[in-house]
């Protein structure tokens, strides 16, 4: 335990000579996985700063769930993300899912890659945002209320 402690300790310390504000606090870290369908659905959550519990989806793929106020929010956050994990599931489209998300997360980080690694023209810009409007506006069109398939809850994005 001394020894995680000192490791600890000299990052903190490194990461403060790189200009850094690190705060450390005894706290909640917790992992938490289920076993849905066949596919491993996991969550990380911890207290943050300001004493809130930062929720992440792990996998398939990793996303934020956000910033709840209680234990009981974060529960219920996840119960409701299951339900509709389930629901892509048993739709028989969730590998095509995963895929396309695959796809979009692997291109921002390609596209991290190339502003921080090249010097990207100004069209580059207004090409790439033209497709990404693209794609949005083809989600947007996708969204009708009869199709709709989960209640519980409202989309947050859409």
């Amino acid at each position: 335990m001394k020894e995680i402690n000192v490791r600890e300790t000299m990052h903190e310390m490194m990461l403060k000579q790189m200009g850094g504000k690190v705060t450390c606090f005894l706290g909640k870290q917790c992992f938490v996985k289920f076993d849905v369908e066949g596919y491993e659905i996991s969550y990380t959550y911890n207290i943050n700063a300001k004493n809130k519990y930062f929720l992440q989806r792990v996998k398939p793929y990793p996303m934020i769930a956000g910033v709840f106020d209680d234990l009981k929010d974060v529960v219920n956050m996840i119960e409701i993300d299951l339900e509709q994990f389930k629901n892509v599931i048993t739709s028989g489209k969730f590998e095509k899912f995963l895929e396309l998300n695959k796809k979009i997360l692997d291109t921002a980080r390609n596209l991290e890659d190339l502003f921080f690694y090249y010097i990207v023209d100004e069209e580059m810009f207004e090409q790439m945002d033209n497709v990404i409007e693209d794609v949005r506006k083809r989600i947007k069109e996708n969204v009708k209320e009869d199709r709709r398939v989960y209640f519980k809850k409202d989309p947050e994005t859409l």
